[in-house]
C-alpha cells in the first residue's frame, strides 16, 4: 500500500479556522466549523467575494427568522455552508486574513525577485 503525505503551508489560522496551501495540488484547504474544504484559488476568491457581499449589517438588524441563517454557495466548491452571523463574521474574518497573507507573500516574492534580477 502505498501512502503519500500531503505537504500543506499554513496560510492563516484563527480560532475559528484555518487555511492551507497544498503546492502538490495546487488547492487551498479550508479548514472551518470542523470541515476541510478543498478549493482551487479561483473558488476561494470566488467564496471571500460572495462572503464580503452579505450585508451583516441588515442580517442582524432583521426581525425575521430567515435572516439568522446564509447559505452560502460557489461554483467550484463541493460545499454548500449554512452558516449564522456570528459563523459569517468569524468565516468573513478567517477569509480576508488569509487573503491578506496570500497577497503579502506574493509581494514578498517579487520583491526578492527583483532584487536577484
Amino acid at each position: 500500500m502505498k501512502q503519500t503525505a500531503i505537504q500543506t503551508a499554513e496560510i492563516y489560522t484563527s480560532e475559528t479556522g484555518a487555511v492551507y496551501q497544498c503546492d502538490r495540488s495546487n488547492r487551498l484547504i479550508l479548514s472551518f466549523a470542523g470541515h476541510a474544504t478543498v478549493l482551487k484559488v479561483e473558488a476561494f476568491l470566488r467564496l471571500k467575494r460572495v462572503v464580503d457581499s452579505i450585508d451583516l449589517q441588515a442580517m442582524a438588524n432583521s426581525p425575521a427568522r430567515c435572516s439568522d441563517y446564509e447559505i452560502v454557495s460557489v461554483c467550484g466548491c463541493d460545499r454548500c455552508f449554512v452558516l449564522t452571523l456570528t459563523e459569517l463574521i468569524a468565516l468573513k474574518e478567517l477569509l480576508a486574513s488569509a487573503r491578506f497573507m496570500m497577497e503579502l507573500n506574493s509581494m514578498l516574492h517579487q520583491c526578492l525577485n527583483a532584487e536577484l534580477v
